[in-house]
């Protein structure tokens, strides 16, 4: 997977380099030898599909967007969603959404404007759901 463009929060995975812009495409050399099948993108994160329906995500995690405890540098799999074979992502300026093979969508990060579609307001969702 290649990658390039604001890196200053992690959110293209690289690890901790130093520059916050990247100009030239890198490769992400985490998912070396793995099946990238989509990526969503967010504002200060990153969401990347593997062939097998894992999730993994990195960058900014200051509302939860990142489904796991902390901010990433290099991508981290969402444990969360073990269970569940996903199929696609997507990302919106601070929240993931994830669609299993069972037409599911789970969702996680900022809600406050009623974006994770779960019938709430929650400033913060940390866990899909």
């Amino acid at each position: 997977m290649l990658c390039w463009g604001n890196a200053s929060y992690g959110q293209l995975g690289l690890g901790g380099i130093d520059e916050e812009i990247v100009v030239e495409p890198r490769t992400c050399d985490f998912f070396h030898g793995k099946r990238v099948c989509d990526v969503g993108c967010g504002r200060r994160h990153t969401a990347v599909l593997l062939e097998d329906g894992t999730v993994y995500t990195c960058g900014c995690n200051d509302l939860g967007q990142l489904g796991h405890e902390k901010s990433r540098k290099k991508p981290e799999q969402v444990v969360a969603l073990d269970a569940q074979i996903i199929t696609a992502v997507s990302c919106g300026e601070a929240h993931t959404l994830a669609l299993n093979d069972k037409g599911q969508i789970f969702s996680w990060g900022l809600g406050s404007d009623g974006q994770l579609g779960l019938n709430n307001f929650e400033e913060c969702v940390r866990v899909p759901r």
